[in-house]
């Protein structure tokens, strides 16, 4: 009886405490994904959906690089926060932290090639 107890309560602290690193881990990658970044990057997909929609003036051409000129560092940083994670081995958020990983990298990417056009140096 009194195995099967401390069997039962062993169990018990170790779900809390699988509960407890998951909370933890969403706290960390919550506080890695800059609320200004994440706006910036907003902002930066409406002038691109502007510009898909209306054609590439010059001001809206100007606007896309000025954001994408600052959103690219910020955005390099906060990827390479998150791989650094150490959430990154918990398998209850592995999968949900490499998708925003993953997406936030394809923006990396078309943020490189925006600034490195010519209209845009």
């Amino acid at each position: 009886m009194t195995l099967r107890l401390a069997s039962a309560l062993a169990v018990g602290l170790l779900a809390l405490s699988l509960d407890a690193a998951q909370a933890n881990c969403q706290d960390e990658i919550s506080k890695l994904m800059s609320k200004d970044t994440e706006r910036m990057l907003s902002q930066y997909n409406r002038v691109t959906r502007r510009i898909e929609r209306e054609g590439a003036n010059p001001s809206l051409r100007a606007e896309e690089c000025r954001i994408a000129k600052q959103l690219e560092p910020q955005l390099a940083n906060q990827v390479a926060a998150l791989k650094q994670s150490r959430c990154r081995r918990d398998p209850s958020v592995s999968n949900m932290l490499a998708d925003i990983v993953r997406g936030h990298e394809d923006d990396l990417a078309v943020l490189r090639k925006v600034t490195t056009q010519p209209d845009c140096r």
